[in-house]
């Protein structure tokens, strides 16, 4: 088992302390079966609304398409935090204990109520108020962070998407008509409809879910997550999260622009385009929508990519700083 020990001779010898994988922190054995039970609690009583979690993440016209990634980042966070974490004195906070408590008590009032928001909310109080009661202040520091991370999954910004939606679908539909015309593409916008764009063959209707801030909440949550496992300093980090808007808005208006491509190349003899257009349309009558259905995710994978050189452009700068400052 996991912690047993040895001897010389070869005899195995258990040990007081089991550790657990991947991260090793060192719990008492006699700890290890509270905490499992204090883990079985939460995701029994959590359960009513993590299992609603996948249909938010799969749903068509969602914004929560990112949300299936999330875990897997948090674990990976933590991971990187391992030796931060087994250099930290494990210890227990009576504070956590009583989070810990008030957050079940307020997981069970929000599956008697059948209330998502609430049950998002109850997990995460419960899940940093069992961690500060587990480990202690010291190594519950360095879990924070991740832990909230976890929120980018779960359904919470209702009232954020109903307030946004419309100014973003706008801003993203100007963007794609720029974008149109620099590639020479003629367009037409009427101010009684600012989110349609008129081609000579091919109308793009933008809707709510392309407005583009399903693409800003997964950007936001990719630079959180890039802020959690580099280490540049609070100044390079609001430049990142300052970043996030336009970058997300040029890319969705870039998306949108290539839909509308895509859907005019079906009408026309374009040399490169209608092949491509003409095989779309083996998956639908509307090859720009068909492009429209699948693209989203390789967006995702763009913004991503680009996250990832502009930190290391940004972890670059800082390491030659350091650098200099060392010679």
């Amino acid at each position: 088992m996991i912690g047993d020990k040895v001897t010389e001779d070869g005899a195995l010898v258990a040990s007081n302390e089991v550790e657990i994988p991947l991260i090793g922190i060192k719990l008492p054995r006699d700890v290890v079966p509270w905490l499992v039970a204090g883990l079985a609690a939460m995701l029994l009583m959590g359960w009513f609304f993590l299992s609603k979690l996948p249909d938010v993440w799969f749903e068509e016209e969602g914004y929560y398409s990112h949300g299936l990634l999330i875990p897997f980042m948090t674990m990976a966070a933590i991971y990187m935090r391992r030796d931060k974490l087994k250099a930290e004195p494990l210890g227990s906070s009576s504070i956590g204990l009583v989070v810990m408590i008030l957050g079940l008590l307020a997981l069970m009032a929000a599956r008697m109520i059948d209330n998502l928001s609430l049950g998002n909310f109850a997990f995460m109080v419960t899940l940093i108020g069992g961690c500060y009661f587990a480990f202690g202040a010291k190594i519950s520091k360095h879990l924070v962070g991740p832990l909230l991370f976890l929120i980018f999954m779960m359904p919470v910004l209702g009232w954020l998407i109903d307030i946004w939606t419309n100014p973003l679908q706008i801003a993203s539909t100007r963007i794609a008509e720029k974008l149109l015309n620099i590639v020479s593409y003629s367009t037409d916008m009427s101010p009684a409809q600012p989110t349609v764009i008129h081609m000579n063959y091919y109308t793009l209707n933008v809707g709510g879910p392309c407005s583009g801030f399903k693409l800003i909440l997964s950007l936001t949550a990719f630079t959180a997550f890039f802020v959690m496992i580099s280490k540049l300093g609070w100044k390079k980090n609001l430049l990142l999260f300052g970043l996030t808007l336009p970058l997300a808005l040029f890319i969705n208006g870039l998306r949108i622009m290539l839909i509308g491509v895509v859907g005019e190349a079906q009408s026309t003899f374009a040399p490169v385009l209608t092949p491509f257009a003409n095989w779309l349309r083996n998956y639908g009558d509307d090859a720009g929508m068909v492009f429209h259905d699948y693209s989203g995710y390789g967006t995702l994978l763009i913004c991503f990519v680009i996250l990832h050189f502009i930190v290391r452009a940004l972890e670059g700068k800082e390491k030659n700083k350091e650098n200099a400052e060392e010679a």
